[in-house]
């Protein structure tokens, strides 16, 4: 019955520990099964016995425990290979014949006679316990197990006579502290070892006054009436024995170095690839399908290069790599190493990388694309130029709606906010083309005031001679008016120079005088002309 229970609670514990994903968790678990070559000694003595009892049983307790880390990996990041252990075992299991046949007597009408020789004393001990500990991994598949446990170690013996059989149970505490050294054989399942390991087992509390029968009141009472044992103790200090164990999640030094560092490397591909949507456990299925990244029977990756092309398969390695979980540490390393064969760091093979995806993001003209190239590389050298043209997009999408609306309004709200834009030509030209459109005088003047040095301006000065005088409609749109009127320029009288005689000096107040007598004579003529004009007509 006891066997029985233990059977299902270690099959429950198996089926729990094979169905965690000790990957992603870094959960560790262990399963194991021992056994100790070992001369456990009976000594007590009753009335009955002639002789009390004092035998050594060659037994082979066997002892079957579960373990499991509290802890989601300790220390995660310093290279530390313990693991901290929790877990339950039932340790000494073992059975034998105490004694067959003894020699006792019996009183009977008051007298001593030999009784029946048949009685047989038989037992079974087992001994539940709490453990608590930690693994070490010494060197490669090499590890060292340290446990502690206390429980009680239940003696159970059977009185066994003409095949009646009567049962009696006692218990007492029980501590004691294994170290197993333990090696890896093989994988058996996916994170699965099986391990071989050298059990060593101390037992420290004495095993004292033990009852192995109640008082028999029969008239012919068994030998074993009233027996206790004065001691139940093992005739060598400490078991020496063979484990065989199940480690599920087992890392060697090796393994724990490279995961911590492909986990250093998950880290920052993450970090720079957060504009690129997280994949759920079904898209990581289906790219682990479609791209085959997964190890073949000689532990390869499958050749892709016919279906895909390097850029393909390696911007859907980052995403896999980032937000999936490779079946096993083994595939995480050639994905890496496919990703970046010649083994550096993530940083430096993204630096390589930036060169062909700035090109390629430049040509796009998708401002998406642009702003994934920013995130991706926020401290790159040409981001300047890459929000430059992204600035440019932005700007050409606006541009395009004003193009759509083709007003004067528009295009000069356009140049009134971006004086400098980078369209500043195309409104110049559309708005010529709806000047020509219109052919009115006041238009083109408007567009000579506002381009003075524009490309259209000889074009306008040309046109305008022949355009009509109908009302702006640049004014019109605008709902403003333009001074088109040339600034009045002062008219200057030439300056009369005297020529001057060596021999004399000209006084200043003649010199005035002269002027104005100049400036007289012109106005004489200027109205004599007119007159004679109205006389013709």
């Amino acid at each position: 019955m006891v066997m029985r229970k233990l059977l299902t609670i270690l099959s429950l514990l198996t089926a729990a520990t094979y169905a965690a994903d000790f990957e992603r968790s870094n959960w560790r678990a262990q399963l194991y099964v021992q056994g100790e070559p070992a001369f456990l000694n009976f000594k007590g003595e009753n009335g009955l016995l002639d002789e009390g009892i004092d035998t050594d049983v060659l037994t082979i307790p066997i002892s079957a425990g579960a373990l499991w880390s509290p802890l989601i990996t300790p220390f995660w990041k310093a290279d530390i290979p313990f693991t901290l252990w929790l877990g339950a075992e039932v340790n000494s299991i073992q059975w034998g014949t105490i004694e067959d046949s003894p020699k006792y007597h019996i009183e009977v009408n008051g007298s001593k006679r030999v009784g029946p020789q048949d009685h047989e004393l038989s037992f079974l001990t087992y001994a539940p316990s709490v453990l608590a500990g930690f693994s070490v991994n010494v060197v490669g598949d090499l590890d060292l197990r340290v446990l502690g446990g206390f429980g009680f170690h239940f003696f159970s013996f059977y009185d066994d006579y003409e095949g009646n059989t009567t049962q009696y149970t006692d218990y007492v505490n029980t501590a004691f502290v294994s170290g197993a050294l333990e090696y890896r054989i093989t994988e058996v399942f996916q994170d699965v070892d099986l391990k071989i390991g050298l059990n060593v087992r101390k037992e420290f509390l004495a095993y004292e006054d033990i009852k192995a029968r109640n008082e028999d009141k029969s008239p012919s009472p068994s030998p074993y009436s009233r027996l206790t044992f004065d001691k139940v103790e093992y005739k060598w200090p400490v078991r020496v024995g063979l484990e065989i164990s199940l480690d599920f999640g087992r890392e060697s030094r090796r393994d724990r170095k490279m995961r911590f560092k492909l986990h250093d490397r998950d880290g920052v591909l993450r970090e720079h690839s957060e504009v690129k949507d997280t994949l759920s456990d079904w898209d990581c299925m289906a790219i682990e399908r479609d791209y085959r990244f997964y190890l073949d029977d000689n532990g390869n990756l499958p050749d892709m290069s016919e279906a895909f092309t390097r850029t393909q398969f390696t911007d859907v390695l980052e995403s896999y790599l980032a937000f999936c979980h490779p079946a096993d540490l083994a595939t995480k390393e050639q994905l890496y190493a496919a990703m970046d064969s010649s083994k550096v760091e993530l940083k430096e093979y993204q630096v390589r990388q930036e060169d062909g995806r700035f090109e390629q993001v430049m040509a796009s003209n998708d401002p998406e694309m642009l702003q994934m190239f920013i995130e991706y590389y926020p401290d790159s050298p040409r981001r300047p130029e890459v929000e430059a043209k992204l600035r440019s997009l932005s700007e050409y999408d606006k541009f395009r709606v004003i193009q759509a609306q083709n007003t004067f309004k528009a295009y000069l709200a356009y140049l009134n906010d971006n004086p400098n834009g980078a369209f500043r030509d195309e409104a110049e030209a559309g708005i010529f083309e709806l000047v020509k459109s219109g052919n009115r005088i006041k238009d083109y003047e408007i567009y000579l005031k506002r381009f003075p040095d524009g490309k259209y301006v000889e074009e306008a000065k040309a046109a305008i001679k022949k355009a009509n005088d109908e009302a702006s409609i640049i004014e019109y749109q605008t709902g403003e008016t333009y001074d088109t009127s040339e600034p009045a320029v002062q008219e200057q009288e030439p300056e009369v120079v005297e020529e001057e005689e060596p021999e004399e000096e000209v006084a200043p107040a003649k010199n005035k005088k002269k002027a104005k007598n100049a400036k007289k004579n012109k106005k004489d003529k200027k109205a004599s002309k007119k007159a004679k004009g109205k006389k013709k007509k």
